[in-house]
């Protein structure tokens, strides 16, 4: 497969070897140098700020009700965020924390 930066001129060296140290969280991935969404990547070193939030997601259908879940709003450079829709609230911690874990320079908006 071939992964494509979200960020045009950020490309990541040796691809392959760093998605094979990504851990997973849910749907995504996450390696000490980017977080994977499906055939896509950001790279840490872009990323600017992050934000949390809890947020209801409806899928058709749904007579009105709503899926509890939390989303992580990446600030990356590009004209919109990236937004990234996790269910459990630890899982985006989890995220948060490791991708701020590698770039201690990223805004943190969770608080």
């Amino acid at each position: 497969m071939t992964w494509k930066s979200m960020i045009p001129g950020c490309e990541i060296e040796d691809i392959k070897a760093d998605r094979r140290t990504a851990k997973s969280i849910e749907q995504y991935k996450v390696s000490e140098k980017a977080v994977y969404v499906k055939a896509e990547y950001i790279p840490i070193s872009q990323i600017r700020g992050l934000h949390m939030q809890p947020s209801l997601y409806t899928p058709s259908c749904s007579c009105g009700k709503g899926i509890p879940v939390f989303k992580i709003r990446i600030d990356c450079g590009k004209d919109k965020p990236v937004v990234l829709m996790l269910e459990k609230e630890k899982n985006a911690e989890r995220m948060i924390s490791m991708i701020s874990d590698v770039n201690e320079s990223i805004r943190d908006d969770t608080g």
